[in-house]
């Protein structure tokens, strides 16, 4: 796993290279997560789908995740992880992943976020999946080979 004991999730760092830095890094780390959440999608019949990584602690990803799930469950899942903090697997931060399908995403996420809209057009991949990490200040869209899943 990647370490990310280097990275601050609250926002953004006001460098955007550093951002899609950070936001590759939360990919990176928790691909096995990812991977679960795109066999799920795949098991309940999603067309292509997509993996949102929502970041909950980050200045635009917490009003997302709180939109989807409710303060409550966020402000549980948050003190839950801070509990762990002596836990190796812990992150950093407290994510929420939801997937939804290739053209839910293509309709629905260039509406938050238009700088993906380019990426959206281009249809999903074919030998992968795409992730949309919503952290650092922002959204960062990654293409996840199916054949980097973990061991």
């Amino acid at each position: 796993m990647r370490d990310l004991s280097d990275h601050n999730f609250t926002g953004s760092t006001g460098d955007s290279e550093k951002d899609m830095d950070g936001r590759e890094a939360l990919v990176e780390g928790c691909l096995d997560r990812l991977f679960v959440a795109f066999d799920s999608g795949c098991e309940e019949g999603f067309s292509d789908p997509v993996v949102l990584l929502v970041d909950c602690e980050d200045a635009i990803g917490a009003p997302v995740a709180r939109s989807w799930e409710g303060n409550d469950a966020v402000d549980a899942a948050i003190m839950e992880n801070a509990d762990a903090a002596e836990d190796p697997e812990k992150f950093p931060t407290t994510i929420l992943i939801r997937v939804v399908s290739f053209t839910d995403g293509q309709q629905e996420l260039p509406k938050w976020f238009p700088y993906l809209q380019d990426t959206f057009s281009h249809g999903p991949p074919r030998d992968g999946f795409y992730v949309v990490a919503i952290t650092f200040g922002g959204a960062g869209t990654f293409t996840v080979p199916l054949n980097a899943r973990p061991l």
